[in-house]
């Protein structure tokens, strides 16, 4: 259940530097599927730290990393190796930061001024089996085979390749750290960025190439695949936090009832090493043939569906409950259906979940090995 997470460190220091440090970690149906990509080229251009106004606007910017190469293609790096990490956090060096309080990072996927309806270069490659088609497809590099996808055989994986990611835009992500980091003039302060790329690329045999990171063939007849932002978080440490992953099915009154077979919900509890404190969650979807639809689907499914899990989205509300559980709020106020959890617990168990519209799910949460 836990594992050790992939990470990027660099160096803040007031008018000095602070270390910083990077980490790397629908509708279901017959034969749709989730996947982990075993590698994942996303460009890294910059990487802000700031501080944000009590209207949630972001000010006093310090940049941490600037890629040294004018393009996107040329700053692209492999999410999933922690050896490309690390060069990213050897060439940054000790960032020079101003003294003050900091609670927000930026990592930006394009050079300044682009708009987000630019492309930029993404590349995924990945290994995934489909039962009920008894196939296994691999990635392929090959530009002229339009779905990015070849036929391989079972357990095959080095026949996958960097397969160029589908309408994949511009883009910067941010998120809030759990607990603001604090820059003293003449000291130096860890920062530690987590990334999770597990389960965040899916597979269905009929893929739209006019969804955003999404490929496939024009009129969406064929089996194509999909690729979504992986899942950071900051952390004001040098530490190498663990991950607790869960998949989570649902039902909707009876506990006994659940199929874990429909599970549709990826639940990741981030901690210090070693089983220490809880630090922070993330969600997103979870696709398999068996899965039930989730609620914020075109065919929701009103019995196992359970609530909205919205990819991408660090929980804006977190902490850790006497007896160890701990509670979350995901999604925002456009999210009515997304999940509020009072006490999940970071091992196999049952529990409750709401939403923000006021609904209530059982839930299972089932530990990933």
């Amino acid at each position: 259940m836990k594992r050790s997470s992939k990470r990027l460190a660099f160096g803040l220091s007031a008018a000095l530097v602070t270390s910083l440090t990077y980490a790397s970690f629908v509708l279901a149906r017959p034969g749709e599927i989730s996947f982990t990509p075993t590698g994942l080229k996303l460009s890294i251009m910059q990487i802000t730290l700031s501080a944000t106004d009590d209207a949630g606007q972001p000010h006093s910017h310090q940049m941490l990393y600037t890629c040294p190469f004018a393009t996107e293609a040329e700053c692209l790096v492999d999410v999933t190796d922690q050896a490309a990490l690390d060069a990213i956090a050897l060439q940054a060096g000790h960032a020079k930061v101003q003294p003050g309080t900091y609670d927000t990072m930026s990592l930006a996927l394009c050079a300044p001024g682009k708009s987000g309806g630019t492309p930029v270069p993404g590349f995924v490659r990945g290994v995934f089996t489909v039962t009920s088609e008894n196939k296994t497809y691999a990635t392929e590099a090959d530009a002229g085979n339009v779905t990015g996808l070849k036929e391989v055989a079972p357990g095959e994986d080095a026949g996958a390749e960097f397969a160029a990611i589908g309408n994949w835009g511009c883009s910067q992500k941010t998120v809030m750290l759990p607990e603001p980091v604090v820059v003293v003039a003449g000291t130096v302060t860890p920062v530690t960025v987590v990334m999770d790329a597990k389960l965040i690329a899916f597979s269905t045999p009929n893929v739209s190439p006019g969804m955003g990171g999404c490929r496939g063939v024009s009129n969406g007849q064929a089996r194509g695949i999909c690729v979504s932002y992986p899942s950071i978080f900051p952390l004001a440490s040098d530490a190498n936090p663990e991950l607790d992953r869960f998949l989570v099915a649902h039902h909707r009154t009876d506990s006994a009832l659940i199929d874990d077979a429909k599970a549709n919900a990826y639940v990741v509890v981030a901690r210090m090493a070693d089983g220490g404190a809880p630090l922070t969650a993330f969600v997103r979807p979870y696709y398999s043939e068996t899965s039930a639809a989730p609620t914020q689907g075109t065919l929701p499914d009103p019995v196992f569906g359970g609530p909205g899990y919205f990819g991408e989205t660090l929980v804006p509300s977190f902490h850790v409950n006497p007896d160890g559980s701990v509670a979350f709020v995901t999604g925002g106020s456009l999210d009515p259906s997304a999940a509020i959890f009072t006490a999940f617990h970071i091992a196999d168990h049952v529990g409750v979940v709401d939403t923000h519209a006021g609904d209530s799910w059982q839930y299972h949460a089932v530990p990933l090995p």
